[in-house]
């Protein structure tokens, strides 16, 4: 039409907004911008790449979770999902690539802040964003104009006073951003500045006040106590009257081992407001710590007493609720286990309550997957292993989307060599809840002794890895396939995640993964490789097939190690690196 009208057109593909228009020179035109892709768009996509054989790490799943993979993502661009399969490069990765490419540091600055309150789907003000940021609203809109445009989006919240606040494209994107782009230095200088500069008399900050004090991950990004108390005492004087505020308060205490301190505080939130439900929970759960940790029982059963009274009066307000009858019968349980060794008889009876409680709570609770779980404990506790398993089984069927049950019950499944049955457990969680990285973990394995590929295990597992490299065990196994499947570099910086988290000693080296034969799981195989090194403690051997790897020993069973040496070895994978165990020389034949 063009050629027959003799119009001259230029048409340029681009994949990220803000790049194109931070260039310096470019072209006039219309732009249009590609639309999240809906369910008929993703099935003929899957289509074409199928047929033109480029579905590249999709192409080792069925239809249905390749379809689930993009359609749990549906806000992503068509070249993102383009760029995700056939390029191999996540979606974690791309956003994070993303942010990288932002022109300026002020640009980035600015986008965390957006992304700090969109991760929760909180909205910032543009006028909070400029006071953070130490800049006039004006010149703030010019340094960002082009730097974050099809980034951050703009929504008008008030149209009477024209005001405006920013948000990013999703709050998948957003969590990406935060957990990936952002240093612990970073995270905890946002949440501090962004406490004091908010104002609950807009609705809007109010919002996001509540969900910033509600978020254990925002509150966890201050690195130290005293950092938290300031942070909760900066929100207690912001809205001095809410319960939630001091709850929240008291559950940070209580996690950082604090419960005296916690149960003040939570003592003055009951106070703010009587008829709230959740309070006595919270109480019952800090009264059940100081319970089980009392050296003298009599203490114990004190706070086992006020504990009880707390979960009762939650229960009464609301008896629908799952959460007061599971923490009633684990305090019933976890007390059955202390007095146990002193006193069998009361053992005996506090078991009975706590099957008691779960048996009134299954007839009555929404939620009852929480309470087969605990049931099952229960059970495992008394010996009676098959009727756990059926309490699991039980649950997975009442409740599709139980995904803790399904968990535990694939984990049975996977070491009585049921695999089958762990991976149809799990591959309702593979498809709907990435964020359960526990649960890939467990799907993996169970593939890997199934037979199937590395190359298949890594693409699973991938799926995950937002919140999965936060944990070292998904790391150690994550590196560790990467690692067996080739990809080196890939699997060195898999590792460096561990060092930047700052794992505790024991988390750091802790071994959490052994190449083992899929008809023999609990056989983990030999490796034959070079010793290239000999140090004080240690050793570094050369595999045949791999890059080198370190040996925490210098001598092994009395032989020493020597350069040149030849050794087979078992290799092994922690999260910081992987490792050479039990290396023993290997003897030459022909001296032999």
């Amino acid at each position: 039409m063009l050629r027959e009208s003799k119009k001259r057109a230029c048409f340029i593909l681009g994949d990220r907004l803000n790049e194109w228009h931070q260039q310096p020179a470019r072209p006039r035109g219309h732009e249009y911008l590609i639309e999240p892709l809906s369910d008929g768009e993703i099935n003929r996509l899957l289509d074409f790449l199928s047929n033109s054989h480029s579905l590249n790490k999709l192409e080792n799943f069925p239809r249905d979770i390749q379809f689930s993979i993009i359609k749990e993502r549906h806000q992503k661009e068509l070249l993102v999902v383009m760029r995700e399969s056939t390029e191999d490069n996540n979606f974690d990765a791309i956003i994070e690539s993303e942010y990288r490419g932002i022109g300026d540091d002020f640009s980035k600055l600015f986008y965390l802040y957006v992304c700090s309150f969109y991760q929760h789907g909180a909205l910032i003000r543009d006028t909070l964003l400029s006071e953070l940021l130490k800049t006039d609203i004006i010149e703030l809109y010019k340094k960002i104009s082009n730097t974050t445009e099809g980034v951050v989006v703009f929504d008008c919240f008030d149209t009477a006073r024209g005001s405006f606040a920013a948000r990013a494209r999703h709050h998948k994107i957003a969590a990406v951003v935060w957990e990936r782009c952002a240093d612990a230095s970073q995270k905890e200088e946002i949440v501090r500045e962004t406490m004091k500069a908010l104002n609950v008399n807009y609705g809007i900050d109010a919002h996001a006040f509540d969900l910033f004090v509600r978020s254990d991950r925002i509150v966890d990004c201050i690195r130290t106590l005293e950092g938290r108390i300031s942070f909760f005492e900066q929100a207690s004087k912001i809205d001095p009257t809410s319960p939630y505020v001091r709850q929240h308060y008291a559950r940070m205490l209580s996690r950082s081992g604090q419960n005296q301190l916690a149960l003040v505080q939570i003592e003055t939130a009951i106070k703010n407001d009587q008829n709230v439900r959740v309070l006595y929970h919270t109480k019952g759960k800090i009264l059940s710590g100081l319970s089980i940790a009392a050296e003298s029982i009599d203490v114990g059963r004190k706070y086992l007493l006020q504990a009880e009274v707390c979960f009762n009066k939650g229960i009464s307000l609301n008896n629908r609720d799952n959460y007061g009858f599971e923490s009633l019968a684990s305090l019933y349980f976890d007390w059955s286990k202390k007095i146990l060794a002193k006193d069998q008889s009361e053992a005996a009876d506090y078991l009975s309550k706590s099957e008691e409680i779960i048996s009134l709570g299954l007839r009555t609770v929404r939620n009852r997957e929480s309470l087969w779980i605990l049931s099952a404990k229960v059970q495992s506790h008394l010996g009676n292993t098959p009727q756990s398993i059926l309490s699991l089984e039980q649950a997975v069927r009442e409740r599709s989307g139980c995904v803790i049950a399904r968990y535990i019950l694939a984990r049975y499944y996977r070491k009585k060599r049921k695999l089958q049955d762990a991976l149809a457990v799990l591959e309702p969680v593979i498809k709907s809840s990435s964020d359960e990285f526990r649960a890939f973990i467990e799907y993996s394995l169970a593939l890997l002794e199934c037979g199937e590929t590395y190359n298949k295990v890594k693409s699973i597992l991938q799926l995950s890895t937002l919140y999965g490299l936060s944990d070292p065990r998904f790391i150690a196994i994550y590196g560790g396939i990467l690692y067996l499947n080739g990809e080196f570099t890939v699997a060195d910086e898999v590792f460096s995640k561990s060092i930047k988290l700052s794992f505790p000693a024991d988390e750091l080296y802790a071994i959490h993964f052994r190449p083992f034969d899929s008809q023999d799981p609990l056989k983990a195989l030999h490796f034959t490789g070079e010793i290239v090194a000999v140090k004080p403690g240690y050793s570094l051997i050369k595999p045949d097939c791999y890059p080198q790897v370190i040996c925490h020993a210098s001598k092994y069973k009395g032989v020493l190690m020597k350069k040149g040496m030849r050794v087979e070895f078992v290799l092994a994978f922690c999260a910081k690196s992987s490792l050479a165990l039990y290396p023993t020389p290997i003897k030459n034949k022909d001296k032999a």
